[in-house]
């Protein structure tokens, strides 16, 4: 089973610039990678607190889209998480369920973004030891929910298979800043790791890890470095499987 260590500042409310609260707990996450078939009602999330203090989280669901390649997320009720808040001791785990409460029609794929916020301790509010930068510790990882028929296509790492042949891509300039586009003409998400671009000024590496997702029917946009002047190919590892994908721009 997947587990990733998940610590990243969602928030930071600054108070005394000289003094920092190392109060946030150290959160261990699995699966990082969780779905719903269609023959699911629910699938369980781990939430597991290796710090040194009690935490109290909030686990939401929020629908993923992206428009005009850019991220867009908005409320749902089709996936809800139960418990949707929860107190973790230390060295100890606690279940949320992601249940299921609206069927995805058949061949399609919803995407989802699971937001867990830490939740202050009553104690930190008025404590004077806690002055200073207050971390508020956000983790979020995607969740896809598929219609009948479209998980048999899945591998045994839990990615979807995507066909090459409907992705695009292309370099364009949008307020003075040049943008790569990729538009996935598939009904699955494809994601993308470990992608450069070549061009008449050399090999240009845009992420060693992941770069981001683009979801089923959609394009997203990435900003490209300042010094970036062209692109005649496109290199990708495509849903974290070894399949590589090579392409020169659409036109």
């Amino acid at each position: 089973m997947s587990r990733l260590n998940l610590a990243f500042c969602g928030c930071l409310l600054l108070l005394l610039p000289w003094r920092i609260s190392q109060a946030a707990a150290n959160l261990l996450i699995w699966p990082i990678d969780p779905i719903l078939t269609a023959n699911d009602n629910a699938t369980p999330l781990w939430l597991e607190n290796q710090g040194k203090t009690p935490v109290t989280l909030q686990v939401r669901i929020v629908r993923w889209r992206q428009e005009t390649g850019r991220e867009r997320y908005s409320s749902q009720q089709d996936v809800a998480a139960s418990p949707p808040v929860i107190r973790v001791e230390p060295q100890n785990k606690q279940l949320v369920r992601l249940m299921k409460q609206t069927a995805v029609p058949a061949g399609q794929e919803w995407a989802y973004r699971i937001v867990v916020d830490e939740i202050p301790q009553p104690s930190e509010a008025g404590s004077a030891a806690n002055l200073g930068v207050k971390l508020q510790m956000r983790y979020s990882i995607p969740l896809f929910v598929y219609g009948e028929g479209r998980t048999t296509q899945r591998d045994a790492a839990n990615h979807v298979s995507v066909d090459a042949s409907k992705l695009a891509w292309g370099v364009m300039e949008e307020a003075g800043q040049r943008l790569l586009w990729v538009r996935n003409r598939d009904n699955v998400h494809v994601r993308l790791s470990q992608v450069s671009l070549e061009g008449a000024s050399g090999k240009n590496i845009l992420a060693d890890g992941l770069l981001g997702y683009v979801l089923a029917g959609s394009e997203r946009r990435w900003p490209l470095p300042s010094a970036f002047r062209s692109a005649a190919k496109l290199t990708a590892t495509i849903n974290a499987t070894h399949e590589q994908w090579h392409a020169t721009p659409s036109r």
